[in-house]
């Protein structure tokens, strides 16, 4: 089964059970990662994946958030970068 979903204007396609960052990868979509690996279960640590959904307050970690059909997704948008920007400053500064 196949669901419909939209990322940066892009209408793409998943299948069911796939993560917005695993749907996003399939459609040659980048989201930054940092915790991210193929042998680790994705618990969305690191924020980095963080995206804005319409209809969500908060902001979501792509790679545990179910790619669901008719989702809006921005990867780009002010919010996030500033999000991940913060993310990183905050990362960075315990590792001088």
């Amino acid at each position: 089964m196949t669901v419909n979903l939209t990322i940066n204007g892009q209408k793409i396609q998943a299948r069911a059970g796939q993560t917005i960052l695993q749907a996003a990868r399939a459609a040659g979509i980048h989201i930054p990662v940092l915790c991210e690996h193929p042998a680790l279960p994705p618990d969305g640590a690191c924020r980095i994946c963080l995206v804005e959904i319409e209809k969500q307050r908060a902001l979501q970690p792509a790679c545990t958030f179910p790619a669901t059909e008719g989702l809006i997704i921005q990867t780009q948008s002010p919010r996030v970068v500033e999000s991940r920007k913060f993310t990183l400053e905050l990362l960075i500064s315990d590792h001088p």
